[in-house]
C-alpha cells in the first residue's frame, strides 16, 4: 500500500495508524493463539475430571426429602397385582400349549401308521418295479431277436430289389430292342410283298419298249433292283425259311426267326458296359425302408456352395447326395460316417441351378437352371451329355419320366416341354395359362403347380388338361409318393395338402403353429414310405408332420439362420437333408 500524499492528512494518519496495527499484531499473534489452545485443554480436562468423579457434586445437593411408608406400600400392592395378572396369563398359555401339544401328539400317530402303510406299499412297488424289470430285459431280448429277423429280410429284399432293377434295365433295353426287330421285320416284309408287283412293272416296261421301239429313260434305283430280281429268287426259297409270309400288321407282331433276331440277342447278352469307380457306387442296391425313422439331431453340417442352395436330392441308392446352387454348379456328396464328403462337381450351367433329378437307376442328372435350359449329365465319366434348350425363361423344374428315356421341364415362360433324352428334342409343347413352379411326372400323366394358385392336371399323350384343384396361395411345390396315389402340395398360405389322386380330394391339410413359407420355391417332400411330409420354415426351423393323422410330428432346430430352401430324404429313411439360404446343408438322423 502506497503513502497518501502529504496534502491530505487524513488519509495520511489512517495509514499510519493501520500501519501500526498491522506491526504490533504480528509481534502478538502467536501469543493470542497459545493462549486459545491452553483454554481449550482446560476446558477438556475439567469435562473429563466431572466423568471420572460423578459423586463429585459440583454444586451443594439439597437434603434428603422424608420417606412416605404408604406410598411405597401402594406401589408395592399395584406390582404385585401386576404379577399375579402376568402369572394368570402365563399359565392359560401353558394350559393351551398342553391341549396343542396333545393334539400334536395325535397327529404324530396318525402320520405314523401312515408312514408305516406307505411303507408296506413301497414295499409292494418295489417288487412290482423288478418284475416290470425282468419282464423289459425279457422284451429287449425278444427285441433283439425280431430286429436280427428283421435285418436279415431287409437284406434279402435289398437282394430282391436290385435283382427286380436290373431286370428293369434289361425289360426296357430287351423292348426297345424288339421295337427295332419289329420295325425291320415291317420293313422287310413291305419289301417282299412289293417286290413281285416291281418286277411285273419292269417287265411290262421293256415289252413296251419292243413294241414301240422307243428307249425308256430308268431310274438308276429300278435298274439296279432289275439287276438283282434273279440274285434274289435264287435265295427266295432260303427267305421263306425264315421269314413269315403273312403281311405285316400294326395291331399284332410275329417275330421272324431270322440270324439278326439272334445277333441281337447275341449283342444283349455279350454287352458289356463301361462303369467307373463313381457309378459303381452308385449303382449298388436300393436302401428302400419299409418305415421311415424321424429324424431328431443334426448330425453334420457345412457350406455346401459358394452362394444361395436351391436344390437337393438324395440318387436311388441312398449313398449319394446331389446340391445345386447359385454358384452355377451341381455338387456330389459322399456320406462316409455320418459326414459329407464332397466327390464330384458337375459344371456347365451358365446360371444358378433351381432342380436336381436323379433316373432310377442313379447314373444320370437332370438339373434345371435360370439360363432357361436344363442339363442332363452322367455319371459314369461326370460329363455334360444334353442340353435341353428352348424355353424363353428359367426352368424351374425338371423331372425324369418312369422309364427314363423321356424328361419333363416346367418353366416361368408358361410352358411345359417333354424332351427326348436319346435325341435331346423336344417332342411334345404343352401351354399352360400361369407360370410354373413345379412338377410331377409319371409315364401318362404330368401334373403341375402355378403361380394362380392351382394344380393341372394334364395327359402326356395327348397334352389335354384334365382336372384342376385350386388352392389358396401360390403353389411352391408338387411331390408324389411311391405308389403314385397321393400329391403333397406346399403353397405361400404357410399350408401343405395331401390329395388323394384316385379320388381327386384332399386328404389332409398339414399345419403348424410358427411354420412359414419363406419362397415361391420353397420345397416339401414326402418321406420314402409316405407316413411323414417335411418341410422347411422361413426362420430354419424344419417340420415334419405324420400324413395318417395331420398332427405335427416334431420341429426341429439346426444350424439353420435363414429360410430353408428344399429338403431331400433318403429312400433308406436313414438320412434327412435340409439346404437353405446362407450356402448351409445340414445332415439329419434319428439318433
Amino acid at each position: 500500500m502506497a503513502a497518501p500524499r502529504p496534502g491530505n492528512w487524513r488519509k495520511h494518519i489512517a495509514w499510519q495508524l493501520q500501519h501500526r496495527d498491522r506491526y504490533q499484531k504480528q509481534h502478538f499473534e502467536g501469543l493470542i493463539l497459545s493462549y486459545n489452545q491452553l483454554l481449550e485443554k482446560s476446558n477438556i480436562v475439567q469435562l473429563w475430571r466431572d466423568k471420572c468423579d460423578p459423586y463429585t457434586p459440583s454444586t451443594p445437593s439439597p437434603p434428603p426429602e422424608p420417606v412416605n411408608v404408604a406410598k411405597l406400600q401402594s406401589r408395592h400392592q399395584e406390582k404385585l397385582t401386576k404379577l399375579y395378572q402376568a402369572n394368570g396369563e402365563l399359565a392359560q398359555e401353558v394350559f393351551e400349549l398342553c391341549k396343542e401339544h396333545k393334539c400334536k401328539e395325535v397327529e404324530l400317530k396318525v402320520t405314523q401308521s401312515r408312514l408305516s402303510e406307505l411303507e408296506v406299499k413301497l414295499g409292494e412297488l418295489e417288487a412290482e418295479r423288478e418284475g416290470l424289470q425282468e419282464r423289459i430285459d425279457v422284451l429287449e431280448k425278444a427285441n433283439c431277436t425280431v430286429k436280427e429277423e428283421y435285418d436279415a429280410l431287409q437284406q434279402v429284399y435289398r437282394s430282391q430289389w436290385e435283382q427286380l432293377l436290373k431286370k428293369e434295365v434289361e425289360g426296357s433295353e430287351l423292348i426297345q430292342n424288339f421295337i427295332d426287330i419289329k420295325a425291320q421285320a415291317a420293313k422287310d416284309l413291305n419289301y417282299l410283298n412289293e417286290k413281285s408287283k416291281r418286277v411285273k412293272q419292269k417287265n411290262l416296261e421293256k415289252d413296251l419298249a419292243v413294241v414301240s421301239n422307243v428307249p425308256i429313260l430308268m431310274d438308276t434305283d429300278a435298274v439296279r433292283q432289275a439287276q438283282n430280281v434273279s440274285s434274289e429268287e435264287a435265295g427266295q426259297q432260303e427267305t421263306k425259311i425264315f421269314r413269315s409270309p403273312r403281311s405285316f400288321r400294326s395291331t399284332s407282331f410275329s417275330l421272324p426267326i431270322h440270324p439278326k433276331f439272334l445277333q441281337s440277342f447275341k449283342g444283349i447278352f455279350s454287352r458289356k458296359r463301361a462303369s467307373t469307380s463313381f457309378s459303381e457306387v452308385d449303382c449298388s442296391p436300393i436302401s428302400f425302408c419299409s418305415v421311415a425313422r424321424v429324424p431328431a439331431r443334426v448330425r453334420h453340417s457345412l457350406e455346401a456352395h459358394d452362394g444361395e442352395v436351391n436344390a437337393v436330392r438324395f440318387s436311388p441308392s441312398s449313398k449319394i447326395l446331389a446340391t445345386g446352387g447359385s454358384d452355377r454348379k451341381v455338387k456330389l456328396w459322399d456320406i462316409v460316417g455320418g459326414t459329407l464328403q464332397n466327390v464330384k462337381t458337375l459344371e456347365g450351367s451358365n446360371d444358378g441351378v433351381t432342380s436336381i433329378e436323379f433316373d432310377p437307376s442313379g447314373l444320370q442328372i437332370l438339373a434345371g437352371s435360370y439360363d432357361n435350359t436344363a442339363r442332363l449329365w452322367s455319371l459314369k465319366n461326370c460329363e455334360l451329355k444334353h442340353t435341353l434348350s428352348g424355353h424363353s425363361a428359367k426352368v424351374t423344374a425338371a423331372k425324369f419320366k418312369f422309364y427314363f428315356r423321356e424328361a419333363v421341364t416346367g418353366s416361368h415362360d408358361r410352358t411345359i416341354k417333354v424332351w427326348d433324352l436319346n435325341k435331346a428334342a423336344c417332342v411334345k409343347s404343352i401351354h399352360v395359362p400361369s407360370r410354373c413352379s413345379d412338377i410331377v411326372c409319371s409315364d401318362y400323366f404330368i401334373i403341375s403347380g402355378h403361380c394362380d394358385k392351382k394344380i393341372r392336371l394334364w395327359d402326356c399323350r395327348s397334352g389335354i388338361k384334365t382336372d384342376e384343384i385350386p388352392l389358396q396361395g401360390k403353389v411352391t411345390s408338387l411331390d408324389i409318393n411311391s405308389d403314385r396315389t397321393q400329391l403333397l402340395s406346399c403353397s405361400r398360405d404357410d399350408l401343405l395338402k395331401v390329395m388323394d389322386l384316385r379320388m381327386n380330394e384332399a386328404r389332409q391339410e398339414l399345419r403348424a403353429e410358427g411354420f412359414k413359407c419363406g419362397a415361391d420355391w420353397t420345397k416339401a417332400i414326402f418321406s420314402p414310405d409316405g407316413n411323414y411330409a417335411v418341410a422347411g420354415s422361413s426362420d430354419g426351423v424344419l417340420y415334419v408332420w405324420n400324413t395318417l393323422t395331420g398332427n405335427l410330428e416334431t420341429s426341429l432346430v439346426g444350424q439353420h439362420r435363414s429360410s430353408i430352401n428344399a429338403v431331400s430324404w433318403s429312400l433308406s429313411g436313414e438320412y434327412v437333408v435340409s439346404v437353405d439360404r446362407t450356402k448351409v446343408a445340414n445332415l439329419w438322423t434319428d439318433c
